[in-house]
């Protein structure tokens, strides 16, 4: 792994933040003589009934990389004086804070469907982390997760922003078994101090959940997304500007794509990582997945104003070319980033043109959600930003009504009615908005429910702005 040039300097740093709901967040840094253990992050890594991905970053001093896990009992507090389950892995010096190591380690041989205590650090030091946990995935049955995108924040307050939606969206779908997001973690992927804002202030909630991260354009140089998360590559996959991967949970299969690479054929993807594509949902099918949900930081279907980008547009952009092989390749539903506005479409066929499909209402609890039956096509949706910046809907005739017409929301940002960001007129106010989404999946059914939070409102506490869902029969 080649090194970069930057350097961080530690301090001694005790933040409280307001997280979801009110609550308050602590976190503490220790003080430079400690290892400091930071920006901890579990991610899948393998068969996700029996192993997860570690990651985090010490100072130079911690030189094991541990972890401890303990099955969650009866216990208040987990006992890890008891024989816990002990892990090792490898250390590298950061590629873009040279005064870091960064640990990895993967955990095997888990229990499925099981709730663990666990704790990272350095047991030759007796150095560790505050305890988190997690649930190994169950082998079939319903499961909930949480998406969002665009946490990136070009400074501290913003990312406690960032942070905040990730607490409310945990507090608010509490079920949730993983945290899928959608890329553009941070504004810029080399200023390892934007990393150490969004993960420290997000640590808490992070410490307690699985995160599903993809490359956004932000981290797309010189490491900067690959060394913060354990991930499952494919073998031999360029890995300098994002990862693409892919696991399995219950009965669906998940793919995330970097779409920071480039070849003649296809804009932001290289021809090794669309055959790969290709192989691995085929392979995935045959395994018995009844679902295939695809995550695309740049995706085709979208509007704001990156819908008229050349790499979306062009002869090669993601539109005509990527798209096409979503609906070819039997894709449900494809998760996008990068535009900063709330939309979802109709089921969109490879040719481009949304199909028309049979559609039930159903109301429980006073709330009706409208299912798509057996959509021929995927459903696309961009779940606007978890952060701070927002877009405003794409007018650029270029689009033309035929294009809208694809879309069953396609609304101006909620953002607008807050008038110009004073420092960009071409978009609303920056931090007044955000949004995510929670998704279920049971049996044959997917379910999504889209928050909204305005800081201005209700105490700035989530409220629904969309339900939706997809029936398989």
């Amino acid at each position: 792994m080649k090194k970069g040039a930057r350097k961080v300097i530690s301090f001694a740093l005790t933040l409280s933040i307001v997280g979801g709901f009110g609550s308050t967040l602590s976190f503490a840094a220790e003080n430079s003589n400690s290892t400091n253990v930071n920006k901890v992050t579990v991610t899948f890594h393998g068969d996700s009934t029996n192993s997860k991905g570690f990651t985090w970053y010490t100072s130079l001093d911690s030189k094991h990389s541990d972890v401890q896990v303990v099955k969650k009992t009866g216990a208040k507090k987990p006992n890890f004086k008891n024989k816990p389950l002990l892990f090792s892995g490898n250390h590298t010096v950061s590629t873009n804070s040279q005064g870091e190591y960064v640990h990895k380690v993967v955990a095997t041989g888990l229990k499925a469907d099981t709730e663990y205590y666990y704790r990272v650090g350095d047991v030759s030091l007796n150095k560790w982390s505050e305890v988190g946990s997690f649930t190994t995935a169950p082998k079939k049955g319903a499961f909930t997760f949480i998406d969002l995108a665009d946490t990136q924040a070009k400074a501290e307050d913003e990312a406690v922003l960032s942070s905040q939606t990730i607490a409310k969206a945990l507090d608010t779908v509490p079920n949730a078994e993983f945290v899928i997001h959608n890329g553009d973690i941070v504004d810029n992927g080399v200023k390892e101090e934007q990393w150490n804002w969004l993960l420290g202030h997000s640590q808490k909630s992070l410490l307690n959940t699985t995160i599903v991260p993809s490359a956004g354009n932000h981290e797309d140089e010189n490491y900067a997304f690959i060394d913060h998360f354990n991930l499952d590559v494919p073998k031999k996959s360029a890995t300098k500007t994002g990862a693409y991967y892919s696991y399995d949970y219950s009965d669906a299969h998940f793919v995330v794509l970097n779409s920071n690479e480039d070849s003649e054929k296809y804009a932001n993807f290289s021809e090794d990582q669309i055959n790969w594509l290709k192989k691995d949902v085929k392979a995935a099918k045959a395994n018995g997945a009844k679902w295939v949900i695809v995550n695309i930081h740049k995706g085709p279907y979208t509007t704001s104003n990156h819908a008229t980008d050349d790499d979306i547009i062009g002869p090669n952009g993601v539109r005509n070319q990527v798209a096409p092989l979503m609906a070819e390749l039997d894709i449900d539903f494809v998760l996008q980033g990068h535009d900063h506005i709330y939309a979802r479409t109709k089921p969109i066929k490879s040719d481009g043109s949304a199909s028309q499909a049979e559609k039930i209402k159903e109301t429980k609890k006073g709330q009706t959600i409208e299912y798509t039956v057996n959509p021929e096509g995927s459903i696309y949706l961009i779940p606007a930003t978890a952060g701070p910046k927002v877009y405003y809907k794409n007018q650029n005739s270029v689009l033309g009504e035929a294009y809208y017409n694809l879309f069953e929301v396609a609304d101006e940002n909620h953002a607008a009615i807050y008038g110009p960001d004073p420092s960009d007129s071409r978009r609303p106010v920056r931090g007044q908005i955000q949004n995510f989404v929670g998704i279920t999946i049971n049996k044959n059914k997917l379910t999504a429910v889209t928050y909204e939070i305005d800081q201005n409102k209700n105490y700035a506490k989530p409220y629904i702005i969309d339900q939706f869902g997809i029936i398989k029969k």
